[in-house]
């Protein structure tokens, strides 16, 4: 037999190199636990390893920035905790207050103690955690809220990657916390004028059977007369005129409306007598209440104040304002010019417009001695006259004499002075110019003759016939009710002898044509522009048909404005199927006005074009305001550029649209408020010389022709319901007018007869209301919060979880099973050994062995 020992040797040799490789192998894994320590000992393996690695190091991470949020959550909560605690104590502080028991310096020491309250809310607004602001937005560096409760934080969330495409926020914001929107909230405004029943309050004028009755100041009730609520002149109700009513206001869905209607007023029978009931459900027809479908809920408060909820939760359009008279016009402007008797129902502090030069005076039906002139006379400034006031602080500069006209009072014995045997009664012409209202009143009094008073008091122009007497007999007893003849009415004419709108309409009686208020350099429009869908206000970028509810084209709006020299302007708005644009009095004031077309100034070349009727946006609105505003400190070129040739507009016309704006941009700022009003500010004096007043020219159109064509128009100031609550909230605003309600003593809206911006606070006990609504938010808010707390404590148990199990599946994926292992560490090593042991004997085998 042939033996060949070096092949028998090297095939030993490799089962012994093998078996060692394989058993160092095993070694390893029993040792490290792992099936593979290189990637190409098993590239699947390692592979999967791999992507369960970077999920784990995902969890990991995860629950990191997930324990980082939910102690953010956690701090949060603590500060909302503290503001609900806090918002306990002024509602304890409120209800207290609202009890009208009282001393002024009772009130004031409780506004103290919730200023101090509100103090302490913006304090924790501004609250901040190792340096970051927490109710800043984004915004985190630099705190929120100002001293006055504006913010200037910002509405975006922060959030966190708790794990691949998964971003969960973790922030409350300033924004919604102190400014946020409840949709599920409805909104409830109210009149501000208290109405009393006229047959308690003048029982001796207007009731036949209790006219010994003393005098009640009794509030009216749904269940009463509309007699009752108007009042009349005399005992006998079946000699009444019809009542006219004229509503304007805004509906559920943001239609603008206007209406007239009338009411029978006078019955023979109390069974048949129009009730109050009537009108307030003539009203909610009016906003679209049908017999089957209500939209909105009209009723009396206790103090005999018209409220009105949307039924529809989460919108906040609804307005309204209405008047009522005993004369049927056409154009509402005619009722003071002549002497009819007005019905206001609300009414606000505003500036009005002068429209027309005569005015006649009414005779109060109550008490047959007063004859008023129908409306108030209000300085510049915006106070009432009295009786030291200039007359010239009264009457626009183009008023230079007031020319009186009327008839005689009474005679000593009570009867009506026909001045048959007198010479006739002529016009008084008084200069205006140095003169006072007292001025005024003397010689009104010297003129007229009689046994007459004449007062100039809270703006109202009274004078009083003490002649006449009670119509039973001739003591001076009330009622007041005897013949009487005395008339007055008033006209204002310029230099030239010629008749000049000088004389201003009723605060009361007036609706849109107001200028906005003012507050040192600081002008504001009092109307929160509302999406038409009532989702929400409007901004800057906003369109104003989205506001309307409506197409605007075909509208035209008048600007009357004060600009910031204080010249008086009166530009025009028109929306024209070819563009918007701006009608600007000429600087020469005898040439044709400038027109200006409205363009977007952030639109580029190519295509320059004036903006359609639709497109125009709040924005471009202001920037129209800013030019009206700087117009006497521009030249008649400067404005010329501006129009546009007759080819049509080109880019050097919006260049020089954009340069108007540009020179207005240094002297004042326009701008949107959060709530949605216009916010002028004056750069350049402390108490502004500027106004504003923007109104449909067709506002006080009540033609049928008008009404039958109902558009929606937009409005920027009104005299219209004051708000009691609202889907969208304004806390610092809010609590500032609760303040200032305690403090004042206001109870209720309308409460304080005065003039002033106090006319328009809600009042104490609607304040509870709307403090009710801030309480709910804020408790919202907190839910909100702590529905993020628990998403984090979700994410973090779920990630450590995930995290568990895909460590599990690491370790059954590269794990070695060290008990399998050692079986084959074993069998390898006893293979291994028997190796080595056969190696060993061949290679002590010799030829020998073979013989």
């Amino acid at each position: 037999m042939r033996i060949t020992f070096g092949t028998k040797y090297n095939q030993m040799n490799h089962y012994q190199n093998t078996l060692q490789n394989k058993l160092n192998d095993k070694n390893t894994q029993i040792a490290s636990g792992l099936k593979i320590q290189y990637g190409y000992q098993d590239a699947s393996v390692y592979n999967q390893n791999l992507r369960f690695e970077n999920e784990i190091n995902t969890l990991a991470q995860g629950i990191d920035v997930a324990e980082h949020a939910q102690t953010a959550t956690l701090n949060t909560d603590k500060t909302l905790s503290d503001l609900s605690e806090t918002m306990v104590q002024f509602k304890t502080k409120l209800i207290q207050a609202a009890n009208d028991i009282h001393s002024p310096a009772s009130r004031e020491a409780i506004a103290n103690d919730m200023e101090a309250l509100k103090k302490h809310f913006l304090s924790l607004a501004n609250t901040s955690i190792g340096g970051n602001f927490i109710f800043g937005g984004s915004r985190v560096d630099h705190p929120p809220f100002d001293e006055d409760g504006n913010y200037h934080g910002n509405d975006e969330k922060l959030n966190v990657l708790v794990s691949s495409h998964n971003l969960v926020p973790y922030n409350v914001t300033g924004q919604e916390l102190f400014f946020g929107r409840d949709s599920d909230k409805q909104r409830i405004i109210t009149t501000n004028l208290k109405m009393l029943n006229q047959s308690k309050l003048h029982p001796g004028i207007m009731d036949s059977s209790n006219r010994s009755n003393l005098s009640q100041e009794v509030y009216i009730k749904a269940s009463d007369t509309l007699r009752d609520l108007i009042g009349d002149d005399d005992s006998d109700p079946s000699n009444d005129v019809p009542e006219y009513f004229y509503l304007r206001g805004v509906r559920s869905d943001g239609s603008v409306f206007k209406s007239k209607f009338a009411l029978d007023k006078g019955f023979s029978n109390d069974a048949r007598a129009t009730k109050v009931q009537d009108l307030l459900d003539r009203i909610g027809k009016e906003f679209g209440n049908t017999a089957l479908n209500k939209v909105v809920e009209v009723t009396l408060n206790q103090w005999g104040q018209i409220e009105i909820k949307d039924l529809e939760p989460g919108k906040s359009g609804i307005d309204f304002h209405m008047i009522s008279s005993d004369m049927n016009v056409d154009n509402i402007d005619d009722l003071i010019t002549n002497g009819a008797r007005v019905t206001a129902y609300n009414q606000s502090a505003f500036l009005t417009d002068r429209v027309v030069s005569t005015i006649v005076g009414v005779t109060d039906k109550s008490d047959f001695r007063k004859v008023e002139l129908p409306t108030a006379f209000i300085t510049r400034d915006n106070k009432a006259a009295e009786m030291t006031t200039k007359l010239e602080d009264l009457f626009p500069p183009n008023v230079s004499t007031l020319l009186i006209s009327g008839t005689r009072p009474n005679t000593p014995d009570g009867k009506i002075n026909t001045g048959e045997d007198q010479e006739p009664l002529d016009f008084l012409r008084f200069d205006i110019k140095g003169a006072t209202a007292r001025d005024l009143a003397q010689a009104i009094k010297e003129h007229f003759g009689g046994n007459i008073d004449v007062t100039i008091t809270k703006g109202r122009l009274i004078v009083i016939d003490n002649n006449v007497a009670n119509q039973a007999h001739d003591f001076q007893d009330p009622p007041f009710n005897g013949e009487h003849g005395f008339s007055i009415a008033l006209t204002t004419l310029d230099e030239f002898g010629a008749q000049t709108d000088g004389v201003p309409t009723d605060y009361g009686n007036e609706y849109d044509r107001t200028f906005f208020q003012v507050e040192g350099s600081k002008l504001t429009s009092s109307l929160s522009q509302v999406l038409a869908n009532g989702s929400g206000y409007a901004n800057g970028e906003t369109k104003l048909s989205d506001v309307v509810g409506a197409s605007i084209e075909g509208q035209s709006y008048v600007l009357k404005v004060n600009d910031m020299n204080g010249v008086q302007i009166e530009a025009r708005i028109v929306f024209d199927e070819a563009g918007a644009y701006m009608l600007l009095p000429n600087v020469a004031e005898d040439g044709q006005d400038y027109t200006i077309p409205l363009f977007n100034p952030i639109d580029e070349p190519p295509g320059v074009s004036i903006t359609k009727p639709d497109d125009v946006t709040y924005r471009q609105l202001m920037d129209a305001l800013s030019i009206a505003l700087n117009y006497s400190n521009q030249d008649h070129n400067s404005y010329k550029a501006v129009e546009p040739p007759k080819g049509g507009v080109v880019q050097a016309t919006k260049d020089a649209y954009v340069q108007l704006l540009t020179d207005a941009k240094g002297m004042f700022d326009v701008a949107m408020t959060p709530d949605g009003r216009i916010q002028i500010q004056d750069k350049m004096r402390s108490v502004t010389r500027m106004n504003v007043m923007f109104y449909d020219a067709s506002s006080n159109d009540f033609s049928h022709d008008t009404l039958q064509r109902n558009t929606n128009s937009l409005r920027l100031n009104a005299n219209n319901a004051l708000v009691i609550d609202t889907p969208e909230i304004n806390f610092f605003k809010e609590i500032d007018d609760i303040i200032e309600a305690v403090r004042k003593g206001v109870y209720r809206a309308g409460a304080k007869d005065s003039y002033g911006a106090i006319m328009r606070n809600k009042g104490v006990q609607n304040g509870i209301t709307a403090f009710d609504h801030l309480s709910d938010h804020i408790e919202k808010i907190i839910a909100l919060n702590g529905s993020h707390g628990k998403t984090f404590e979700n994410v973090i148990r779920r990630h450590e979880i995930l995290k568990t199990q895909i460590e599990g599946l690491k370790g059954q994926n590269i794990g070695t099973d060290i008990a399998d292992t050692y079986n084959k560490f074993s069998n390898i090593t006893t293979n291994l050994n028997a190796v080595m042991n056969s190696t060993s004997r061949i290679n002590q085998m010799s030829l020998v062995n073979y013989l």
